[in-house]
């Protein structure tokens, strides 16, 4: 029966962009362990709390175990690996009798030697509880999902939302399937790789053609053609050796799951050519926006820097072209500069200090921004997401100040994060709405 199960439950969330120099170390990690952090994981709208609310809503007994979170960024040290094996060995060794593991995973991520952390994670799970207790684990849709993770893992499961979304829906899928197969349930999971990296810019969940790939694939699941389905479009800023999109599709039979994975990776390869964003230069957004007819605000998302896409956010290049053409735009914009912000509390609100912000970091950067600026407020960082991703989730950009450079309120911070949310402005006193 169910409720004699004991699933160990464990996360490891980091994704890495390989092109960002900084490394993310162990100490740049949330750790939560034990029954303090399920109770907390419980507090959360992601993956771990689905997965536990699955296992004990079928009756099972979740035994917790670690977490360890970090949003993304560089590579991982090695040492962020070397304690997640030690923890998982420590839980695995320690928990008792386990009927299952489900883990709560990235699925991008990279250490300074290492190029696909949840495989490596993975194989050793599987090498200390043996072939015959299911693995379980859900992945952000912008996993790298690899033959290594394939072959050690029984159910996997993957966002469906771009925005995500789903991070609690997923979970719970994952975590409903694995009690599924311990109360006697047959399942077959099976994987096609695509080879394609499409730019996460030029598409969504929203709008076709991608939509009509998941749409295909959640009516495969209500007309009970499979249990479960992802489409993994991997996230293109890791320069390793091996990556490629992915289709998992979970049914009742391997032929038919097999059937299903190819023909939902047929339909994301044959609409390619659809997933081409439509870029504007950095003039001619500008243009956009000093038009009075334009429907206002325009947002200028530059996604080669985005801290969401794991990039340093130190760049500048949009409020030096602004400062370039003399626009009178009302503008706000972050940037990462610590010793900017250092600068800006040793000159306190009210002054004013010339500052030389961004390009500090990422290389071949254009800048710094040089300029005489007015220190507008001051604060500590900490704010909490409105959503819809992620709401009423605390975040933080480390110490951080406004300066006012002409119409511009660049918001200097040491950890930018979360740009996609408004509180990353709002909280800071820069309205993004006008």
């Amino acid at each position: 029966m169910s409720e004699n199960k004991r699933i160990l439950v464990c996360e490891l969330l980091q994704e890495t962009n390989t092109f960002n120099p900084l490394v993310t170390d162990l100490k740049d990690f949330r750790l939560l362990e034990g029954e303090a952090g399920a109770d907390h994981l419980k507090t959360i709208a992601g993956s771990a709390h689905g997965i536990i609310d699955a296992i004990e809503e079928r009756g099972g007994t979740v035994i917790p175990g670690f977490s360890l979170h970090n949003i993304a960024g560089g590579r991982v040290s090695d040492e962020v690996l070397t304690f997640a094996l030690e923890r998982m060995k420590h839980y695995v060794e320690t928990s008792g009798k386990l009927d299952a593991v489900c883990l709560s995973l990235h699925g991008a991520t990279c250490t300074e030697s290492e190029e696909d952390v949840c495989g490596r994670l993975l194989t050793y799970l599987r090498s200390l509880v043996g072939d015959d207790i299911p693995i379980a684990a859900s992945f952000d849709m912008h996993a790298n999902i690899t033959e290594e993770i394939l072959k050690t893992t029984n159910i996997i499961c993957g966002f469906l939302t771009y925005p995500h979304v789903d991070l609690y829906d997923t979970g719970y899928r994952v975590g409903a399937l694995c009690m599924d197969v311990l109360n006697g349930a047959q399942l077959a999971m099976a994987a096609t790789i695509i080879p394609v990296l499409v730019p996460p810019v030029g598409y969504n969940t929203l709008e076709e053609p991608f939509k009509g790939v998941i749409d295909a694939g959640r009516k495969m699941v209500e007309e009970k053609e499979l249990l479960d389905f992802t489409v993994f479009n991997v996230q293109p800023w890791l320069d390793i050796s091996v990556i490629g999109s992915a289709v998992v599709a979970i049914a009742e039979d391997e032929e038919r799951a097999k059937a299903k994975a190819d023909e939902l990776a047929r339909a994301f390869f044959e609409n390619r050519d659809g997933y081409w964003p439509d870029l504007r230069s950095i003039d001619e957004v500008i243009d956009m926006a000093e038009d009075e007819k334009a429907d206002k605000p325009i947002v200028l998302v530059d996604s080669a820097d985005s801290p969401n896409g794991g990039a340093v956010g130190d760049s500048v290049a949009v409020a030096m072209r602004l400062l370039e053409r003399g626009s009178k735009l009302r503008s706000g914009m972050f940037v990462r500069d610590e010793k900017a912000v250092e600068q800006a509390f040793a000159v306190g609100v009210g002054g004013t200090a010339e500052f030389s912000l961004g390009a500090g970091y990422t290389p071949y950067m254009p800048g710094p921004l040089v300029a005489q600026g007015t220190v507008r407020s001051l604060h500590d960082g900490q704010a909490v997401k409105e959503g819809p991703v992620g709401r009423g989730t605390p975040f933080s950009v480390g110490r951080a100040a406004v300066l006012s450079i002409g119409p511009m309120n660049i918001l200097v911070c040491e950890d930018p994060q979360n740009p996609g949310d408004p509180q990353l402005f709002r909280h800071f006193g820069i309205e993004p709405t006008f």
